[in-house]
């Protein structure tokens, strides 16, 4: 070989060793931040972990669980820690080059510098920190992570003007003055962390950066670094980080510690910014001014009340001298059904008709008393809920109760929040980390156990209900994944009687501690495509009918027959009262009339029953009840019958408890909200008016649906103040809902 050729290949050695040391030197520091991003969050989790075992001591699998699934959160935000790092640090480096090029110099090295990419990382790594820091603060003084109460208190101590002392600068002095406490406090977390971090860097040099070289050259060494980078993103798991919000922790204690507070401190920031931004807000006042719409919707729900807060408009005192309340606080088994309309009760089916509704709705047999189930002895005509249909004549049955929204999250939302749903995407999906006032919140404070069963997991739909209920008061959330392996699952989640199997396990174990408690639960039966067992020959004779509807529903009465009369069989339901509703009407729209179908949705019935032990003739009367009530009304109603109505609240129900002896709250109204029409209606003792935003126009029918809609103008005398009325419900409740107007556990929380 020539002297040149040999020049020529020390050149090429030379190139390609200096090529795996930019290589190795890009490959170290990543691997060094993404440890060093991993640690520091570990390290605050382990340091959360005694506070969360004073509250609640967990098994060894669910604590495993929660710290392996703490892990993976963490990983995933590391990993985004690193990419936005190297992000940055690459468009620091173009714009660096491209400067250099634009001066007519040629400088050597590539557009990912390295000096910008340790200072990112660096500056990431202590935001991070700083937001840990802020987290372990928080979750001392709250049990939460984060959330919007967080950064609302962190804006009015930022927005106070000179010489004026707001109620977050009080409370920061006292804290302050508080030092020894606070401080032992935050000192023991940074020495945590810094040896956390001491501790990596330390075995990160010994180990020689986790080298590759030996196996694997310096392009393979970069291949196995981005795969890792990869998996690191999806948390090691297929679904990726809506896998982390969907993890099966029945405790809101260990479910809350399992998740990311990074991230989660990340959405309530975000949502605190979409509060402020105003761009529906705009479109929504551009229809009636916020001022007129919170006089009028004032009036409608609440006439006469005080509403003593500017910034929380609908937040009134709550008057407690009309209602009904129990001698001692009772046990509450709430149970929403899927799909439960109030159309169907009653009905008997001939399957030999048409399987369309309209017609088999004219077709139905004459009415069978409640207590003769002949009816349903042949095949020929079948009763779809005797069982139901008997109960109702035991309980206070509203005829005249409409679901507030078209969807689950909707419902449960209005029910347990008393608050009208949103327009747009469902409040538990996007606005989790916000400020409610909850029925859980108020039961779990009172004394109460709080908890809920649900036959699917608690994130399938992203919808976000297992966060929801976590930060607003539940104590227990237990979906599909607690369920023993022998539950019969079936369509899209545990059949209806192994929901109930499960839950009377509940009940049983919730009546040994002593204590009231609050157990909800909600069945999946009823949703489409309506798969269900066909154990029962009416069930079976059912399930050829064109209407697959008319099957769930009548075996969800056959289980739920199984299952109440049991506990009433063993005492379960002592001191107990049972509310059952259904969380939306029929998902697919039915009826004789498009009105009829639209309104479909809201049709969900309410019944009320009392244990023996529990009702007297002052306080229980078994009737039909004709005046109009919704989903916003149960929370008030619960807190009521039990002694808990709060002195300042911002529900939008009414406590219906007057009417479990007596006719009252005749002006009562329900708001309806559908997002698949784009349509908002109004109920009260006139009937209905419905009004679709997407053509403008506005429909007026009675309650039962009967009489055929009729067009009307919106400035028609007939309907032009109850459309005044509506306009303003809808209003006011979304704007007060986008602004985050609604409640303040910061400002208003202590007067409850």
């Amino acid at each position: 070989m020539t002297v040149e050729g040999n020049r020529v290949t020390a050149a090429v050695v030379a190139d390609e060793q200096s090529q795996d040391r930019c290589a190795w030197s890009f490959r170290r520091t990543v691997l060094f931040w993404w440890g060093l991003y991993l640690v520091i969050q570990q390290a605050e989790r382990l340091f959360l972990l005694p506070e969360a075992l004073s509250i609640e001591t967990p098994s060894a699998g669910m604590l495993a669980k929660t710290l392996v699934t703490g892990v993976r959160a963490d990983l995933i935000t590391a990993t985004l820690g690193v990419l936005v790092a190297v992000f940055l640090a690459w468009v620091t480096g173009w714009i660096r080059s491209a400067f250099w090029r634009w001066r007519g110099a040629l400088r050597e090295g590539s557009f990912l510098h390295r000096g910008g990419l340790v200072a990112f990382s660096g500056l990431i790594g202590g935001l991070f920190l700083f937001l840990l820091t802020a987290n372990m603060g928080y979750y001392h003084y709250s049990h939460q992570y984060l959330d919007f109460v967080f950064f609302e208190y962190l804006d009015d101590l930022l927005a106070q003007g000179p010489g004026q002392a707001s109620q977050a600068a009080l409370q920061t002095e006292a804290e302050l003055q508080e030092g020894q406490r606070w401080g032992l406090r935050l000192a023991s977390f940074l020495a945590i962390e810094g040896a956390g971090i001491l501790a990596w860097s330390a075995g990160f040099k010994r180990t020689g950066g986790l080298s590759l070289a030996p196996c694997c050259s310096g392009r393979a060494s970069n291949l196995v670094v981005i795969v890792a980078l990869v998996a690191g993103l999806t948390g090691f798991h297929l679904y990726g980080p809506w896998s982390i919000s969907s993890v099966g922790i029945p405790s809101s204690t260990y479910y809350l510690l399992s998740q990311n507070p990074i991230w989660y401190g990340s959405e309530a920031l975000l949502g605190t910014f979409a509060s402020r931004l105003g761009g529906t807000v705009s479109a929504l006042v551009h229809l009636m001014p916020l001022d007129e719409a919170v006089r009028a919707a004032r009036e409608a729900l609440a006439p006469g009340a005080t509403f003593p807060n500017q910034r929380y408009p609908l937040v009134r005192e709550t008057r407690i001298d009309r209602g009904i309340a129990l001698k001692r606080p009772a046990n509450v088994l709430l149970i929403f059904v899927e799909g439960l309309d109030r159309r169907y009760l009653g009905r008997t089916l001939d399957p030999r008709r048409s399987a369309d509704f309209e017609r088999w709705f004219i077709y139905h047999a004459p009415e069978v008393h409640p207590q003769d189930d002949r009816a349903s002895a042949t095949v020929e005509r079948i009763r779809l809920t005797p069982f139901l249909d008997r109960l109702k004549e035991d309980s206070v049955y509203f005829s005249n109760f409409f679901a507030n929204g078209t969807q689950t999250a909707r419902g449960l939302f209005a029910s347990l929040c008393s608050y009208y749903p949103r327009q747009g995407t469902a409040v538990m999906k996007t606005r989790y980390t916000l400020d409610y006032l909850c029925l859980p919140s108020v039961l779990g404070k009172s004394g109460y156990r709080t908890e809920m069963v649900i036959g699917q997991n608690r994130d399938r739909n992203y919808d976000h209900i297992g966060l929801f209920m976590a930060r607003n008061g539940l104590q227990q959330f237990f979906d599909e994944s607690d369920f023993p392996p022998s539950a019969e699952k079936l369509g899209i989640g545990m059949t209806d009687g192994a929901l109930f199997d499960f839950l009377r396990t509940r009940m049983e174990t919730l009546r040994g501690a002593g204590r009231p408690f609050f157990l909800t639960t909600l069945t999946v039966g009823m949703h489409h495509p309506y798969t269900v067992p066909a154990f029962h020959p009416e069930v079976r004779v059912l399930q050829q009918h064109a209407d697959r509807y008319v099957a769930a529903l009548r075996y969800l009465d056959l289980e739920f027959q199984r299952f109440f009369t049991g506990l009433q069989r063993d005492g379960l339901l002592e001191n107990t009262v049972v509310f059952i509703l259904g969380d939306h009407g029929r998902h697919h729209g039915s009826g004789r009339t498009e009105t009829e179908r639209w309104t479909g949705h809201f049709t969900a019935p309410l019944f009320i029953w009392m244990d023996e032990s529990v009702r007297t003739r002052q306080t229980y009367r078994p009737r039909t009840v004709s005046t109009v009530a919704s989903q916003v009304d149960l929370a008030p109603t619960i807190l009521a019958l039990n002694g808990l109505t709060p002195h300042l609240s911002p529900f939008l129900g009414r406590d219906l408890s007057c009417l479990l002896i007596r006719d009252c709250l005749q002006d009562n109204v329900a708001f309806l909200s559908s997002v698949y029409d784009d349509l908002i209606g109004l109920a009260d003792r006139d009937g209905l008016v419905l009004y679709s935003l997407r053509t403008g126009t506005l429909y007026q029918t009675d309650l039962i649906l009967e009489a055929p809609p009729v067009s009307r103008a919106i400035d028609d005398p007939a309907v032009a103040a109850r459309y005044h009325r509506l306009l303003a419900l809808y209003v006011s409740a979304n704007v007060l809902l986008e602004q985050n107007r609604i409640w303040s556990w910061n400002n208003l929380g202590a007067r409850l």
